[in-house]
């Protein structure tokens, strides 16, 4: 865990803190969307003092550690200093999936020509270096997405914008000053020559809305309706970018987005000849369902709104895919044993972790089917200062809530397409939880069907990988535009068949049914 001290200066008067930190390269987490709930943005007053309110008529009162809410203190105009916790940014960047027949090996020469793909994720940014000629990836590079100032989930950062124009522009600015960075890292030591001139996008279609410096306020409320879908190029100097052109891939509806088509294109769906599902486990669960080529060769795509839990916001101790991340849990001789990311020193536990743990409480009777939590809280690891990282029964209720949603969308999705759940031949489980995630705890807890469990498999980051492949294919830009448009996509709020299983599926399987 690195410490940086950061000096407030006097011209920052007024302005909320976590404002001022997110425009200066300093993002903090605020899960609750800046309601003050969450308490993860709190920063430690090192001098000075803030204020309670914009008008700056009243302090406010640090906790007994010293700290202070950052969206929820204005600053002085006499200046101070804060110091902040900077985790090490992370996000999954490999994928799974054949290449192009005919593809060559990449030739890391002069010859080879580059180009970057970029996937923006709610949670984490990951970018791609490509030989154009081939598809194969040269370099990767992660980081935290620095709009989570904002909030956890898409709803907080399109409900910011609403509330404020002006946060457009700043998640735009906070984002594009990342994707600079990024790119500069992932270029590191490449004569100019050489240097990328292309960036494919894909995320959903709200960072891409932000990301094009668009308001997404169409999408803050019933019928969701998003300012485009439609695949755009955009010249790289528009958005302040070094590359002469930037392909933002297109999306299918308000909440199935350009990293889904990008899976899509990535996993060549529209070969398939039997029934398959991919679900890309976020905020927002969003699957879509591709019948096969012997069976009318239809998609069909539903999102289901997880929340973050699994992303590892609103978990009380939760964090996102990050070094120090708590990714695995398992028992030993009735103790339990933890696996971070990076083998480092645990800093809170992330979805995969999260969904390790429950399934292990309940094979010990100490989380009954109803979800209640035999300790509350419960201790599952030591932090590095000796504190106690523990489990609550609210992160409880919101993994139910998150599996819930995903196992009751999947059954509603198959049921809309006529296809049944056990025709599926393969549900391929997109992003970075995912690539993470136990298989056999996720159907113990009851976020797939246990007869699923054989099917069930990893693809890893498909909407980095597909944004990887328009690159190096820009024929393929016709392919993913036809296969956006002819999704039809499922409202699962209209749907009785979500409505009923939503409820069942809240509580955990039996032991009769695992």
């Amino acid at each position: 865990m690195k410490h940086n001290l950061v000096t407030i200066p006097a011209s920052a008067a007024g302005i909320r803190l976590s404002v001022w930190l997110a425009k200066n390269g300093y993002p903090v987490s605020a899960d609750c969307g800046g309601k003050g709930t969450c308490g993860k943005c709190r920063v430690l007053v090192v001098s000075g003092s803030f204020f309670a309110d914009a008008a700056m008529t009243s302090i406010e009162a640090p906790d007994a550690d010293g700290m202070i809410r950052s969206c929820h203190a204005w600053c002085p105009d006499t200046g101070a200093q804060i110091q902040l916790e900077q985790t090490v940014g992370g996000g999954l960047t490999a994928f799974s999936a054949e290449p192009e027949e005919g593809a060559e090996p990449a030739r890391h020469d002069s010859a080879q020509t580059l180009g970057t793909a970029l996937d923006i994720g709610t949670t984490t940014l990951a970018m791609a270096l490509v030989d154009i000629d081939s598809g194969e990836i040269v370099r990767t590079v992660s980081r935290r997405n620095p709009q989570r100032s904002f909030g956890a989930d898409v709803m907080s950062r399109i409900g910011a914008v609403i509330e404020n124009e002006e946060n457009l522009q700043l998640q735009q600015t906070v984002l594009l000053t990342e994707v600079r960075s990024m790119y500069a890292q992932l270029c590191d030591g490449l004569p100019s020559a050489r240097m990328p001139r292309e960036m494919t996008v894909a995320g959903n279609t709200t960072m891409l809305h932000l990301f094009c410096g668009i308001s997404p306020a169409g999408m803050g409320a019933y019928p969701f309706t998003p300012a485009f879908l439609d695949l755009r190029r955009i010249p790289g100097g528009t958005l302040s970018l070094p590359v002469e052109t930037v392909t933002v891939t297109p999306g299918a509806h308000a909440f199935i987005g350009g990293d889904v088509t990008a899976g899509m294109l990535l996993l060549r769906l529209s070969e398939e000849h039997e029934p398959v599902m991919l679900i890309d486990i976020g905020t927002n669960g969003e699957m879509v369902l591709f019948t096969g080529t012997d069976h009318g060769g239809l998609y069909y795509a539903a999102s289901a709104a997880a929340g973050p839990a699994l992303e590892g916001a609103g978990i009380s101790t939760g964090v996102g895919g990050i070094v120090g991340a708590v990714s695995a849990v398992s028992a030993v001789n009735g103790q339990l044993i933890t696996k971070t990311i990076g083998d480092q020193p645990p800093l809170g536990i992330c979805g995969s972790g999260l969904i390790d743990l429950a399934a292990i409480l309940l094979d010990r009777a100490e989380l009954d089917e109803t979800g209640c939590l035999e300790t509350d809280p419960f201790p599952y690891a030591e932090a590095e200062d000796g504190s106690a990282l523990c489990l609550t029964q609210e992160d409880v209720r919101a993994l139910q809530l998150a599996k819930s949603a995903i196992r009751a969308g999947m059954e509603a999705l198959c049921d809309a397409a006529g296809v049944p759940l056990t025709a599926l031949s393969r549900v391929c489980i997109a992003g970075g939880l995912g690539y993470y995630m136990n298989m056999d705890s996720a159907a113990a807890i009851g976020l797939f069907p246990a007869e699923l469990r054989p099917k069930l498999v990893s693809v890893g980051n498909t909407a980095l990988g597909g944004a990887a492949l328009l690159l190096s294919s820009p024929a393929l830009a016709e392919r993913i535009s036809a296969e956006a448009a002819a999704v039809q996509t499922i409202d699962l709020n209209r749907s009785a068949a979500f409505n009923e299983l939503f409820i069942e599926y809240m509580m955990f399987p039996s032991e009769e049914e695992w």
